[in-house]
This record gives C-alpha cells, sequence and structure tokens, in this order.
C-alpha cells in the first residue's frame, strides 16, 4: 500500500461560507489546473470511520482515499470543513468552494442531477439508536417520540418518508456529534442515521445504543462539481486501482474493522 501522507489546513465552516457570499469561492478552487498544486476537499465532521479529527489532524476512511487521489493527480490535499446539507445539496462544489466532496455521500438520483458522483465505494444501512436503558427497541415504539437525523441526510429523507406511519416527529441537526449530544442529554429520544458512523460512535459512548438496523442499501460516492468529468475520470480510475491492487481491501479492514468480501453488497 502506497504512503497515505496527508498534509491538510483547516479552513473552517464560516470561512468556506463566507467565500460562498462574496463570489470568491468560484475562483478558489481550479480543479484539474496543470498549475494547482491543491485538491480541496469538502466534508463534515465527526462522521466516524470516514472522516474525523485525531490529534488535530483529519483523518479517516475518506481522508485516506482523498490522500490517494491526491497523489495520482500530484497534488495535496487541503479540507474544507463545511455543513453537510451544503455539500449534500451540490451548493458547495457548485460554488468552488472545493474540488471534490467525500463526507460519507450516499449516491441518490437527485445528487447525480445536481453532481458529478463516482462509482459506489462503500454499501451503506442506516440505524435506529437510542440512550441506554430506552424502552425504544425498533420503529414501532418511536409513536410520540422526537427523532433525531443529519441535515441533508439520507437518514432524514428516510426518517421524513417514515414519520406518519410511525409517529414519531423528526428533529435535524448539523452533524453527528450534535445528535450524540442531544440523545445524552435526553432532547431528542432516539435517531436515524447511518449504521457505520453510529457503530463507530457507540464504542465511545456508553450512554447509547443500536437498537435496530435499518437495511437501506445505500452506496457512498465522491462527488465533484457537475461539469468537472476529468476529474470525475480521475476518481474513478483511482477507485478502479485500488479495488484491483488490495489497497482497498487493507483500508477497508483498517477503518471498518472487518475484511472487505470483494462485493460492497455483502
Amino acid at each position: 500500500m502506497r504512503s497515505l501522507q496527508v498534509n491538510t489546513h483547516t479552513r473552517r465552516a464560516a470561512a468556506a461560507l463566507a467565500l460562498i457570499g462574496t463570489g470568491l469561492a468560484a475562483a478558489a478552487c481550479s480543479s484539474g489546473a496543470e498549475d494547482d498544486s491543491t485538491l480541496t476537499v469538502c466534508t463534515n465532521v465527526p462522521f466516524e470511520p470516514f472522516e474525523f479529527e485525531q490529534d488535530g489532524e483529519y483523518a479517516g476512511f475518506d481522508i485516506d482515499l482523498m490522500n490517494l487521489l491526491a497523489e495520482r493527480l500530484d497534488q495535496s490535499v487541503e479540507i474544507v470543513e463545511i455543513g453537510f446539507e451544503s455539500i449534500s445539496s451540490g451548493e458547495a462544489l457548485n460554488a468552488g468552494t472545493c474540488d471534490i466532496a467525500a463526507a460519507g455521500l450516499s449516491i441518490t438520483e437527485e445528487r447525480q442531477a445536481a453532481m458529478g458522483m463516482s462509482q459506489a465505494y462503500y454499501r451503506a444501512d442506516q440505524a435506529l439508536v437510542v440512550p441506554s436503558g430506552s424502552a425504544v427497541a425498533a420503529l414501532e415504539d418511536l409513536d410520540g417520540a422526537q427523532v433525531a437525523v443529519q441535515s441533508g441526510s439520507t437518514g432524514e429523507a428516510y426518517a421524513n418518508d417514515n414519520a406518519e406511519q410511525y409517529g414519531y416527529e423528526v428533529v435535524a441537526f448539523e452533524s453527528m456529534g450534535d445528535i450524540a449530544s442531544a440523545l445524552t442529554a435526553g432532547s431528542v429520544q432516539a435517531s436515524i442515521a447511518d449504521l457505520a458512523t453510529w457503530n463507530e460512535m457507540i464504542e465511545t459512548a456508553t450512554d447509547l445504543q443500536l437498537v435496530q438496523t435499518i437495511e437501506t442499501a445505500e452506496h457512498y460516492g465522491f462527488a465533484v462539481q457537475k461539469d468537472d468529468t476529468e476529474l470525475l475520470d480521475e476518481v474513478n480510475a483511482m477507485l478502479d486501482e485500488i479495488f484491483a491492487d488490495g489497497t482497498y481491501a487493507e483500508l477497508y479492514e483498517q477503518w471498518i474493522g472487518e475484511p472487505y468480501t470483494g462485493n460492497l453488497d455483502q
């Protein structure tokens, strides 16, 4: 496996959003330009094990994959931390805030229409998580509950689609960290969000428990500006290469904590 040294610089959400507001963001990135030495990557943390901060640096599955892409392009990685909804809608990319989005981003028809999305690199499902000791054991127990979701996520879409059936109220939060805090504080009674990140967060949060896996058979992809076919081709070529040479399997086991079967759907 190739070296995974990451050169990252924090650009906080306020700064990135300010660029959008002033119209300067479009000039901030020149994806694919020969004189551009930086691959700017939009993400939202914490979303373990895909992207999070560790010892003052960004780390995770997505971060390592972005570093491999940057190595392929002879660039260094610069992280742009920004709200997930502006990533998932395509607003940040199409405003020029970054070259590529790596944020545990499920591939959907709406996102494919708004952005250029890569081939799948991870199979995802949703999960129902509650505070430890809760009487909630399944979706059927949520009548009258407030259910936390991440704004702009497919977990939010699933929760909204099923709220009437199960009788709960959907409450949107900016980040997974905010959701975990709300559950711990008791301001919400449950959460529906991506299984992989809940599995990781629950390992260090003894006051939360996963009570139901919701199989939605989603797949994560990376996103680029709608018309940036050159960078999209490079992303897909990078993924093809690491699937073939075993690098993906090594990273999958490192970050997901189990062997890669060779099939994203298993």
